[in-house]
């Protein structure tokens, strides 16, 4: 009973913490990601649901090199956003933002939960408590636990999908291959979201093997798991093929820049992002001392994380080191292992260490870990432009609904996002634009190109802090 209150209270305290600015505009940190998810949401709410060919706001050849008049967003499949699309019929008057963020914090609390089944499962219960407590606290974790990004959803069905495939391994008849089916689905999911969380699935096949090697499971069921778990992410990326324009270009996610391996790659990643961002420097002894810890039931399980941790790393070693977003899969292994450490030091031998010592200590470096890292993460929800959250607002509401617009912001699509309108987040060829529909201009930079517009075309609004021009000649 203690522990149901305890993971109860955890959860209660998950939620509440994610609720910190759950009001804000998709103007805050990597808001450019977020409002390409939202915006695909945005239209199965007001052009209804289409999982096959998902659209977004962004017209422009950015992204993919080439223009793309119908807005195609071909990435990942549109799960996420059609939750995003549920929670917000649910209750409307949340509006888009609130109700994809709350989407985020659901999916959150559960993955929270099967971080305590698992590690509870594999390294005792007070391992579970520790490592669930941490996912609900580590302010990197918080603050990516309520963005509007497809990555909540991979977690917490990445963690579901191996929860049930332990029980596939405690279980016999009938029951046994229904777990194996929901393993095999939701890990479908997962992959179908983020086809990288492949790299963290190696655990997944070390189970799956070892029961074919026990005689547990047939080479059918292996076979089956395999088509289940991967066929669905093949017909998709097949399928996005005759949708080139909605395809962004994705060669820098590896090495594009030479990167990998290089000194900078061992910094940002493993200092700046695990040691500082994530783990606020003193969280790092946790982790140490969670590593070197004798492993319990859980085998090899936690080593095989870090392995698909290192691969995913060195892989996809663009990605990993120009956005940080990419390590919100790896929280739930740091978390296990942060449990590991604490757990370690708690059961030091009291006739060689002063009890009231390691605990003091202990709560002192876990109190500046989190400390440090809110420290970093804080910025991380300040809105640093509202001027294009007002100027969106403006142009919403002067203009029809059907219009393109033009909203220079080099490129990043959160301004265009905030004015309700598909259009393009650059500047520059404005006939060229115009001739493909653009009809509208805002800007919230009163520079070279808007003074010439506002000179040659129809001005429609203007204050100290954005320009809304009509593309019509006076």
């Amino acid at each position: 009973m203690i522990k149901k209150i305890l993971i109860l209270s955890i959860l209660v305290l998950a939620f509440f913490l994610r609720l910190y600015k759950i009001d804000n505009p998709v103007a805050d940190w990597h808001s450019f990601r977020q409002a390409d998810t939202a915006s695909v949401s945005r239209n199965f709410i007001e052009k209804g649901v289409n999982l096959i060919v998902p659209t977004y706001h962004d017209n422009s050849n950015i992204q993919s090199g080439k223009d793309n008049p119908n807005g195609y967003r071909m990435v990942e499949f549109p799960l996420y956003n059609l939750l995003h699309y549920g929670v917000y019929q649910v209750h409307p008057a949340w509006g888009i933002d609130k109700a994809g963020r709350l989407t985020s914090v659901f999916l959150s609390l559960i993955s929270i939960y099967f971080v305590y089944l698992i590690s509870r499962k594999l390294s005792g219960s007070f391992v579970g408590i520790v490592a669930a407590l941490f996912m609900a606290i580590l302010p990197f974790n918080i603050y990516y636990s309520r963005v509007i990004l497809p990555e909540p959803l991979m977690i917490a069905s990445l963690l579901a999908s191996y929860w049930y495939l332990i029980k596939m391994s405690e279980s016999v008849g009938v029951k046994k291959r229904l777990y194996l089916t929901a393993s095999a689905a939701l890990f479908a999911i997962t992959i179908l979201v983020k086809p990288f969380a492949v790299f963290f699935a190696l655990p997944h096949a070390a189970i799956v093997f070892r029961s074919w090697a026990k005689a547990e499971l047939s080479v059918l069921d292996v076979v089956l798991f395999s088509i289940v778990g991967i066929s669905p992410f093949i017909w998709w990326r097949y399928h996005i093929l005759s949708y080139p324009t909605g395809i962004p270009a994705s060669d820098w996610l590896l090495n594009s820049s030479g990167i990998r391996f290089r000194p900078a790659w061992f910094r940002w990643l493993f200092s700046e992002r695990i040691g500082k961002l994530i783990l606020g420097v003193y969280g790092t002894t946790f982790l140490m001392l969670g590593l070197i810890a004798k492993p319990k039931r859980e085998g090899v399980s936690y080593w095989l994380w870090a392995i698909g941790i290192l691969l995913y790393f060195s892989i996809v070693a663009g990605g990993n080191v120009q956005h940080d977003y990419y390590q919100a899969i790896i929280i739930p292994f740091i978390c296990f292992i942060l449990a590991k450490g604490v757990a370690l030091v708690l059961s030091l031998s009291r006739t060689i260490y002063s009890r009231f010592l390691t605990i003091l200590m202990t709560t002192i470096f876990l109190v500046a870990m989190i400390s440090l890292s809110w420290y970093e993460i804080k910025g991380y929800y300040q809105i640093n432009n509202w001027p294009i959250v007002e100027a969106g607002k403006e142009v919403e509401r002067l203009t029809p609904k059907d219009v393109k617009v033009i909203a220079p912001y080099n490129g990043d699509t959160a301004f265009l996002y905030q004015t309700h309108r598909s259009g393009w987040p650059i500047g520059y060829d404005i006939e060229d634009k115009m001739a493909k529909g653009a009809s509208y201009y805002v800007s919230v930079v009163y520079d070279d190109e808007a003074r010439a517009l506002e000179k040659k075309y129809i001005l429609i609004e203007k204050t100290d802090r954005f320009i809304i021009i009509k593309l019509i000649l006076k």
